[in-house]
């Protein structure tokens, strides 16, 4: 019995990939009914090899017994008899008649199998994402704008465009168990890594490394070791308009992948309710671009001391739908700039998520720290120099102050509507110390950053995605009048 049901499900997965190899588009009605014709007709056919292996066995079972009667005096009743267990099967008319046994073979059709070497479960996902643009102001980059600058000579013209650079690729692989835990790990990347400085070089994207980790999960801990946003500032504003960098970007959102390792712990107080311990180490990252080729120490890396972080939130839902999260962290590590003395940096961290019922949500996050360009804070900048021709006569690190807060509104199944605000903010008194200040990477240093947006996303599929965003950037300097930008962004994408 046993071996006539591997043959059939060997026999009906083979008939079904090939099938699928066919074609790799969605089939459609007609391709689907000739394919299940062919799996019928094929059900038949191992139907009949089987009966005829059983019959090959069954003698074979005869003449061994025959050599060894004590085998044949001892073999049970109940396992005999392989007759009723094969009327018992289906036949091809009644699985004609079988919804279920339909809605399995398409399904099976429209889902593609992943091997993995270590024959444990993989899974691939994705997001292909379009995006076209419209600008009006000079920002710093057409496609994904976090600035609004001055007119200036030699500034780039207001454009519009389309890209696909935001689309993302990912892998996730369930691990054996671990000292008790369940283990996992997971990669993504998209295309925001530069673009050639070839023909067409602009459509190109580079392939850049988001997020990869491994995760060990048990009850009530979990240990994950990789690359992953700062789990002390874990939320981001939604938007299909800006993927390559979360959204709020550089207007108080405190989001660069970093390498850590982080240790979480649930604790339940009773009901729906509780509290979330989480503490880890991190690699002090600095806002420094890197050479053209390998790797020197970040003014962060030089401490050669990992950054330390911590962050503890309560956590409450109900039957009802209304969710509630609350949490609190900080963040603290050491610069080193050359022969000056070692500077501080650090955060003070919350955020918050608040929902009602179904259709509506509030989220946000706060932060005031010090030296955090290398976090996303302080307008990407974490310290000031006099002038960028001799940055290290004289430094002065930058504390800011910054923050988002968005509403979430789902009018109905498909549809959503997203509102946001940010803003990032740097102390005047530490700009002001030098008459002009530069930044490490040699632009002047901007005082304010902010950013409101408002977007529609509909979904008309779990995989079609579509969705508009209005976006109104304003950026101040030190000194001088600030500047303003408009940014609308038209997104469609297919998730899979």
């Amino acid at each position: 019995m046993n071996c006539k049901a591997m043959i059939a499900a060997i026999s009906i997965a083979a008939s079904c990939a090939f099938a699928q190899s066919a074609d790799p588009r969605p089939p459609d009605t007609a391709d689907l009914a000739q394919q299940l014709q062919q799996t019928r007709a094929e059900l038949a056919e191992s139907r009949k090899q089987i009966e005829e292996l059983r019959q090959s066995v069954e003698q074979l079972r005869k003449q061994v017994f025959a050599g060894h009667p004590e085998q044949s005096m001892q073999e049970p009743k109940a396992q005999e008899p392989s007759a009723p267990a094969a009327a018992s099967e289906p036949s091809v008319a009644s699985a004609d008649q079988d919804p279920s046994f339909i809605a399995a073979k398409v399904s099976e059709m429209h889902q593609a199998k992943v091997e993995s070497a270590s024959k444990y479960p993989v899974k691939l996902y994705g997001l292909v994402l379009f995006n076209s643009y419209w600008n009006k102001g000079i920002v710093d980059i057409q496609d994904l704008p976090n600035l609004a600058l001055p007119s200036f000579p030699g500034a780039p013209a207001p454009g519009a465009g389309a890209t696909l650079r935001q689309t993302l690729l990912g892998i996730d692989v369930i691990g054996p168990k671990v000292l008790g835990a369940r283990t996992s790990a997971g990669a993504e990347v998209d295309f925001g890594g530069g673009s050639p400085t070839t023909d067409y070089g602009v459509t190109a994207g580079l392939v850049r490394l988001r997020t990869a980790k491994l995760t060990l999960d048990w009850k009530k801990t979990s240990l994950s070791i990789g690359q992953d946003s700062p789990f002390f500032s874990p939320l981001s504003p939604t938007s299909y308009a800006t993927l390559l960098e979360p959204a709020m970007s550089w207007s108080g959102n405190l989001w660069v992948w970093t390498p850590a390792v982080t240790l979480s712990h649930r604790i339940a107080t009773g009901g729906s309710s509780s509290l979330l311990l989480q503490g880890g180490v991190l690699d002090a990252l600095t806002e420094e671009v890197p050479v053209f080729q390998g790797r020197n120490s970040t003014a962060g890396e030089v401490e050669r001391v990992p950054a330390i972080a911590g962050r503890i939130a309560f956590e409450h839902s109900n039957d009802e739908g209304h969710a509630f999260t609350v949490a609190f962290g900080g963040y603290r590590a050491r610069q080193q700039y050359q022969t000056f003395a070692s500077i501080p940096s650090w955060t003070l961290n919350s955020d918050f998520k608040l929902g009602l019922g179904k259709h509506l949500e509030f989220s946000g996050e706060l932060y005031h720290g010090q030296a955090v360009g290398g976090l996303g804070g302080g307008i990407w900048s974490s310290v000031v120099f006099p002038e960028p021709s001799a940055p290290y006569s004289a430094i002065q690190p930058l504390r800011s102050t910054g923050g988002w807060g968005q509403v979430k509104v789902i009018p109905a199944t498909r549809f959503e509507i997203n509102g946001a605000f940010g803003q990032d903010e740097n102390a005047g008194r530490d700009l002001r110390i030098f008459p002009m200040p530069f930044t490490s990477g040699g632009f002047p240093a901007m005082q304010k950053n902010r950013a409101e947006f408002v977007n529609f996303i509909y979904k008309p599929s779990s995989a079609l995605i579509f969705a508009v965003e209005y976006r109104h950037l304003f950026t101040a300097p030190v000194n001088g009048p600030g500047a303003s930008a408009d940014h609308v962004n038209v997104a469609a994408g297919v998730q899979f």
